[in-house]
Order: structure tokens, then C-alpha cells, then sequence
């Protein structure tokens, strides 16, 4: 079997195993082509895949020279959501309801102003926006109906960056914790604020992503850039009113895993046009 079959084989295979784990009651359409079995809405190029299942569950797929992804450990979840912010400040997540959700466009591999609606727990309501440009992934959304909360409410996307380095195993001692970090000093995170302030942190320094010297008053674009992605650089951008906030466990490496959580300013953006921007180069 030849490398290109393989790697056809073993990305269909994927894609069909997903696709076997599917609840019934998902609405969106789904495709019957071969190799996006089970998906909504499908990109692929030389750079990475994205796809978004009929539970409303979306992945990107980093792929390396060959085409094939450079590790399904370092898979990259989407999840669309509304955040509820309480009187004493906690914010509560309410996750989307598979069932829910609808669609009047096919699903498709070159998604043009695609929109779902759904709904999230507490039956609020929301839709999504999905279109390929510039080589990349825009989506976008906004709240349509808060239900019966009365707290303040915002439409977010978060993108869930695993451990860069899930099969390395370093020893606790000061010199392998040292030859490692030797070998992934180039491994950064830059940091572009909406102040204009930029910092490049690297991989293995523990940061508070919520610090100042991370996200600050907010972050308009973040390139992740480890040497775990077979050299490729994974970019996203916020558009104007909207904005990225950096989260992890605090003081911990961002090699070790972070989330980018963007939402829009629903002052300044009442009819859903901001996006997030992601591609990979």
C-alpha cells in the first residue's frame, strides 16, 4: 500500500469511527462522501482539517508535509457556547444541545456563509456562521434569544490547544527537565494585544494566561509556533469588536495546554459580523 493510500485510509477511517459515535438525534445534514463521512462541513488543504460534525463538534487537524496529521493527540477541539456571567461574577458555561440544532444549507466541503442555529442548555438560542477564506476557517456568531435569564449572556468560541509534546516523558531531575527545554526553546506563543503591545512566550516558561503580560486587556491575534507541528504555525485573529482571552491552569507552561476563548462585543457588534480568523501556514 502506497503512503498516499494509507494516509487516504487512515483519515477515512478516522472520520467513520467519529461519525459511528454520532448521537441519533443529531439534525444537521451530514455527508456521504467517502472521506467526510458523517460530517457537516468539511475543509481540507496542505495545512490542516477542519470539520464540524452533526452534533455541532468541531476539530482541526494540523497535517504535515505528507499530508497526513501530525498527531491525533494534538488535535484542536472548537466548541461554540454561551457563557452566563452571575451577580457575584462567575462565569457559567452552557454547552450546546446536540438536538437541537438545524440548518437549511446542505452540508458541504466548501462552506460559504453556512449558518446553524441551536439551542444551549436553559433553551437559549444561537447560531454560527462557517466560511473558508484566504486559505483559512472564519466563523462567528451571536445570541439570539437569552430564555428566561436575566444575567448578562455572550456567544463565545473556544479552542482547546492540547500539550504540545503529549509522547515526551521528562524525568524529574534539573538536567533532563534542562536538555528538554534546550530542545524546544524555539517553541513560542506570540501575543498581539488590542493595546498593540506584542510578547512572544516561550513554550516552557509557566505563565498565568490571564496575566497582564498575556492576554491583558485582550488579545486581537496568537500564533502558536512548536516545533511539535512539523514546523507549521497555527494563526488566529480576532476582527474588530471582538476580541481573544488566553486561559490555563495558572503558572503552568503553555506547552503543557491552553484555551483561547473569543467572543464579540455585543454592544458593538449587535448583528453578528465579527469573526475569529484560523489558519495555518
Amino acid at each position: 500500500m502506497t503512503m498516499k493510500n494509507f494516509s487516504t485510509g487512515v483519515f477515512a477511517a478516522g472520520l467513520i469511527g467519529i461519525a459511528g459515535i454520532l448521537p441519533a438525534s443529531a439534525e444537521l445534514p451530514s455527508m456521504s462522501e467517502k472521506d467526510w463521512l458523517g460530517y457537516f462541513v468539511g475543509v481540507k488543504n496542505r495545512s490542516f482539517v477542519f470539520g464540524i460534525t452533526p452534533d455541532g463538534k468541531a476539530t482541526i487537524k494540523v497535517l504535515n508535509d505528507k499530508g497526513e496529521p501530525v498527531s491525533l493527540k494534538l488535535t484542536i477541539q472548537v466548541d461554540f457556547r454561551i457563557e452566563e456571567t452571575m451577580p457575584d461574577g462567575k462565569v457559567i458555561g452552557r454547552a450546546m444541545k446536540p438536538e437541537s440544532l438545524e440548518s437549511a444549507q446542505a452540508a458541504t466541503i466548501k462552506p460559504k456563509d453556512v449558518v446553524f442555529k441551536g439551542l444551549v442548555t436553559g433553551d437559549i438560542g444561537f447560531e454560527v456562521f462557517v466560511t473558508e477564506e484566504r486559505g483559512g476557517i472564519s466563523l462567528g456568531g451571536r445570541l439570539l434569544d437569552p430564555g428566561a435569564l436575566k444575567n448578562p449572556t455572550r456567544f463565545c468560541i473556544t479552542t482547546k490547544i492540547p500539550n504540545a509534546y503529549p509522547d515526551v516523558k521528562v524525568d524529574e531531575d534539573k538536567k533532563s527537565k534542562k536538555a528538554f527545554e534546550d530542545k524546544i526553546k524555539g517553541d513560542r506563543v506570540q501575543v498581539s494585544r488590542t493595546d498593540g503591545k506584542r510578547e512572544k512566550i516561550p513554550m516552557a516558561k509557566p505563565v498565568a494566561g490571564d496575566s497582564p503580560e498575556v492576554t491583558g486587556p485582550g488579545l486581537s491575534g496568537v500564533q502558536i509556533d512548536a516545533s511539535s507541528f512539523s514546523g507549521r504555525k497555527i494563526e488566529f485573529s480576532a476582527s474588530p469588536n471582538s476580541s481573544i482571552a488566553l486561559t490555563n491552569p495558572s503558572k503552568q507552561p503553555l506547552g503543557d495546554g491552553f484555551n483561547l476563548v473569543w467572543k464579540a462585543d455585543p454592544a458593538k457588534d449587535p448583528e453578528g459580523k465579527a469573526r475569529l480568523q484560523i489558519g495555518v501556514k
